[in-house]
Formats: structure tokens, C-alpha cells, sequence
């Protein structure tokens, strides 16, 4: 059962980032990498209430009570302090180092909360999480195993409400077993994890305002924070990070503007503005690093030469049926597994 006065509609992408693509303020242009058939419109025009959006995506579990905590801090936090701080780059005001870092905390924040964030974190966690998990029961039950049961005393304090981990100790044996999840909640703790401490080497960055040429105009997507590793035009990959000196992290915020840091590097990169060059490669890369959406101000010719559609029933009605079961498939595996 849903509690009621809680937000379950969790845009991933803010409501108010996505108006600066609208000519109305209510609605907005959406290409779909993936479809279920042919013969669905290439461009349709939607409601920035149903663009990316995704049913109880933050929301959990807490004391059998739902809470949309997560969805009030990414507000908060982040959606909340930058607003009036875009609206000064559009109008073409300056921005001071508070605002730099505002903007530096909602970049961080929206490649944090994304779907394309979330397969990310997952699919780390899958191999890394066991690993941890066994590496540190292995030293433990190597000291219990030796009489050592003041190691217990020594097992940090696990934050239950955010890891699903379900430790026991066999007295008898002198043996510890742990037992865990890795799902909805362990990737809500990584994400309070890196916006709560990472974060912090985001802090630093030099951001330039880049506009573009004339005859361009930047699209944004459903994974509108780009990390850049560019060694040449024809030579570049998505997997670079916050803190990794020469990296590019790039958030396009209109049709026009779009943010531009380079990691560790205080030089002027007034030659990207304006260009009609780098105008072009960045919108490439964006439309390149969409994950399941474009968004525009208006159809973008040229699209299909750059992120062709993929036309898939299957795929799509399980990716439907993945975001439909989301929330209670977790919640329920969680509370099974504690409850046991």
C-alpha cells in the first residue's frame, strides 16, 4: 500500500532543469533510444511531468513506513540552492565562488540520481560489495577462529537503515556469516556516500560558461552530466570521474549554454564559445551519451546518424516491467532477508 503524502513520482532529471528546453513551460520534445515497435513518431511532444520519471525510484522503506526522504534532500540539498543560480547564467549575470560551488553540488547530485547512475553503481557493487563483504569476514573468522572473540568488539557499526546486511555468529563454532543485498538500497547508500563525502573534490572545479554558435542548439538527455575523457575528436570515452586531473565534465543547461570544467586546469577556454566547431562536438556527445532519452526545445536533425533507435519489444517490455516491480520487488527482498 502506497503512503499517502509522500512524493512517489521521482524525476530523475528536475522539472525545472527540463523547462529551459520548453517553449511553453509544459511540455517538451522527446526522442527514444529504445521503442517497442517501428512505427512509434521519432519526436513526440510530452509533458515535463511524465519525462523522466520514474515511479518510486528513491523512495524506501523505514520502520515498515514509506519515505521519500531522498527525493526531499536531492530538493533541498541540491535542486532548490542552484535554481536562482542558473537563472543568473541565462540572464547572463556573474556567479561567485558560493555559486560555483552550488553549481558543482547539483552537477555531482543529477549524475548521482540517474537511471544510466544507477546501472552504473549496481553492476560495481555486484563485484565489489561480495568482495568486500568476504575479505573483512575472512580476517574476523581467522581471529575467531584463534580465540580471538574481542574482534567482535571491533566490527564497525553498520548503517542498517540504507544496508540491507543481515549479520549472525555462531558461538559455537566461533563463526560469523554475513548476509546482503545489493539493489535499491545499497546504491541509495552509495549515492549519500559520494554526495556526502566525494563530493567535496568537486568543489574546486573552474566552471566556463560555453554558448553556442548559431545555427546550434544543444539537446540535453536523461543523463545530462557528461565525464569526458577526451584524447581527440574521433578518440574519447564517458568514463571519467569528478576528481581525475585533465578529465572534462560537461552539464549543457539550455539550448544555448552548457557547463565546461576541466579537472585541475586553470586556463581560459574562451575559444569553445561560440565555436561552431565544438558547438557541433558537443552536441554529438550529448546526443551520443543519452541513455534512454534526448530531450529538445525542438526536433534535432541528424539525430539517427548519431544515436540510432533501437526497435526491440522484448527489451523494452522488460525494462518496463523492471521500473513497474522496482520499489516493492526490493523492499520486499530487503524485509524478507532482515526479517528472517
Amino acid at each position: 500500500m502506497k503512503t499517502p503524502n509522500i512524493t512517489h513520482n521521482n524525476h530523475y532529471v528536475p522539472q525545472f532543469y527540463l523547462k529551459n528546453w520548453s517553449t511553453n513551460e509544459k511540455t517538451i520534445y522527446t526522442y527514444s533510444l529504445l521503442v517497442s515497435n517501428s512505427k512509434v513518431p521519432y519526436w513526440r511532444n510530452e509533458s515535463i511531468r511524465s519525462a523522466a520519471v520514474w515511479y518510486d525510484l528513491y523512495t524506501r522503506n523505514i520502520a515498515q513506513q514509506e519515505v521519500n526522504d531522498f527525493e526531499t534532500w536531492f530538493d533541498h540539498e541540491f535542486e532548490s540552492p542552484v535554481k536562482p543560480v542558473f537563472d543568473k547564467l541565462l540572464c547572463g549575470e556573474q556567479i561567485t565562488k558560493c555559486d560555483r560551488i552550488i553549481i558543482s553540488r547539483f552537477v555531482a547530485a543529477q549524475h548521482m540520481r540517474t537511471p544510466a547512475s544507477l546501472n552504473r553503481i549496481l553492476e560495481f557493487e555486484r563485484t565489489e560489495f561480495p568482495k568486500a563483504i568476504e575479505d573483512t569476514l575472512q580476517k574476523l573468522n581467522r581471529k575467531l577462529s584463534s580465540g580471538n572473540t574481542h574482534a567482535l568488539n571491533k566490527v564497525p557499526p553498520v548503517q542498517n537503515d540504507l544496508i540491507p546486511l543481515k549479520v549472525t555468529f555462531d558461538k559455537e563454532k566461533s563463526f560469523v556469516k554475513a548476509e546482503a543485498i545489493v539493489g535499491k538500497s545499497t546504491y541509495l547508500f552509495a549515492v549519500k556516500h559520494l554526495l556526502t563525502e566525494t563530493i567535496k573534490h568537486m568543489y574546486g572545479h573552474r566552471w566556463s560558461i560555453i554558448h553556442a554558435a548559431d545555427g546550434i542548439s544543444f539537446p540535453t538527455s536523461d543523463d545530462p552530466v557528461i565525464c569526458l575523457n577526451y584524447r581527440s575528436e574521433n578518440d574519447y570515452d564517458f568514463d571519467g570521474g569528478w576528481g581525475l586531473k585533465n578529465g572534462n565534465i560537461i552539464m549543457q543547461i539550455s539550448p544555448k549554454m552548457l557547463l565546461f570544467t576541466q579537472i585541475g586546469d586553470k586556463n581560459s577556454y574562451n575559444f569553445l564559445d561560440n565555436s561552431l566547431h565544438w558547438s557541433s562536438f558537443f552536441r554529438k556527445i550529448i546526443i551520443q551519451h543519452a541513455y534512454r532519452s534526448v530531450f529538445a526545445d525542438k526536433p534535432q536533425k541528424g539525430i539517427l546518424e548519431i544515436n540510432p533507435r533501437i526497435v526491440n519489444k522484448n527489451l523494452y517490455d522488460k525494462e518496463k516491467n523492471i521500473v513497474a516491480s522496482w520499489h516493492q520487488e526490493h523492499m520486499l527482498a530487503e524485509k524478507q532477508l532482515l526479517d528472517d
